[in-house]
């Protein structure tokens, strides 16, 4: 029953939890409350919908009033999930972490004997991240922290603050990458690692997931960032595939999929795509003879390479037109036709 006051009538509606029965992974949203603290975002990110579709920010909805209604059409949950957008920018912040832990979700808190987790969806900013605000979000049950590192320009807020959650106890991180937009890939993977580095450093757990840039007006995925090519891009997309859009914060699974420099990153996604997604099958045949070539090529040859594959279509034709034979070679691992020669 909807108040007669009210004017969001979205933020009256109880969630329907029978559509996660549809999908494959429900993500741990079946046994968690879920829910919005505030609506919006004040800030007008160009790469972001959120101000178009919600333009007016909402400080503070009541979190008691939702909970309540999910329990008593579904029952009790373990978690609480939040889809805020810019929780941290509310003037009712306290406010609200304070309704967090007397719904039962502050440090340490367990439902029948398992610990439960606060998870604040859709990231915290880290320009919004004050000392009192970490030590807010501290005493809550909050698992992953999850923070977003869209540009490089952000590495020295974005590490202080990562030490300031360590400082605060928290140490099960998260954060979102944004890549396709200004950025380059050099500077993508040197985000991705600056995370590993600091788990090593600090001895906190950092997950990334990448986040592809799509103009808002487009119809399709097809968009290539300015400093992107569609071959880049793809092989990012098949060492993702073969992770599920997770990077682990171990260094060693990191530098297996990612490599241990940006020269290796970018050896890596430059390669055919099945020696990408199955590595292990072909590192003693196809993608060994690859990689020993594409080593051998001076800057001059490597950039005609990187030049002839941006386009993520290798023809015979493109063979024919160059002159180098170290790129002829691996130019026909692109071609099923040529595979049964090099194998």
């Amino acid at each position: 029953m909807l108040d007669k006051g009210d004017k969001r009538i979205i933020d009256n509606v109880i969630p329907d939890y029978q559509i996660l029965n549809e999908i494959e992974y429900d993500y741990g949203l079946k046994d968690a409350y879920i829910g919005y603290a505030t609506r919006g975002c004040p800030k007008k990110c160009p790469f972001c919908a959120v101000n178009k579709i919600e333009p007016n920010y909402v400080h503070y909805l009541p979190l008691k009033k939702q909970v309540l209604g999910i329990e008593e059409i579904y029952g009790q949950k373990r978690n609480l999930v939040l889809m805020d957008n810019n929780i941290l920018a509310s003037t009712n912040f306290e406010k609200i972490i304070n309704e967090i832990i007397d719904l039962g979700f502050y440090k340490g808190a367990k439902f029948n004997g398992k610990l439960r987790k606060v998870d604040f969806n859709q990231g915290t900013d880290a320009h919004y991240l004050t000392s009192g605000k970490m030590d807010l979000l501290a005493k809550t049950a909050i698992r992953p922290l999850r923070i977003a590192f869209d540009y490089i320009s952000m590495k020295d807020l974005y590490i202080s603050k990562i030490k300031l959650a360590r400082d605060c106890g928290i140490s099960n991180l998260s954060n979102y990458v944004l890549y396709n937009y200004v950025d380059a890939p050099e500077d993508f993977y040197q985000r991705l690692k600056i995370n590993v580095q600091l788990n090593e450093e600090l001895g906190t757990k950092i997950y990334s997931f990448p986040m592809k840039y799509i103009p808002l007006t487009a119809k399709d995925r097809s968009f290539i960032g300015k400093n992107w090519n569609k071959k880049i891009l793809r092989g990012l997309q098949c060492v993702l595939l073969v992770t599920r859009g997770l990077i682990s914060p171990r260094k060693e699974f990191f530098e297996a999929a990612f490599g241990s420099t940006f020269e290796e990153f970018l050896q890596i996604v430059l390669m055919p795509e099945d020696y990408i997604i199955n590595r292990r099958r072909h590192e003693l045949n196809g993608a060994l003879d690859w990689k020993n070539t594409y080593k051998k090529l001076t800057r001059s040859e490597k950039n005609t390479f990187i030049n002839l594959l941006s386009n993520n279509k290798v023809v015979k034709e493109d063979i024919k037109k160059v002159s180098s034979n170290k790129i002829k070679r691996l130019l026909s691992h692109y071609i099923e036709f040529n595979k049964s020669i090099i194998y």
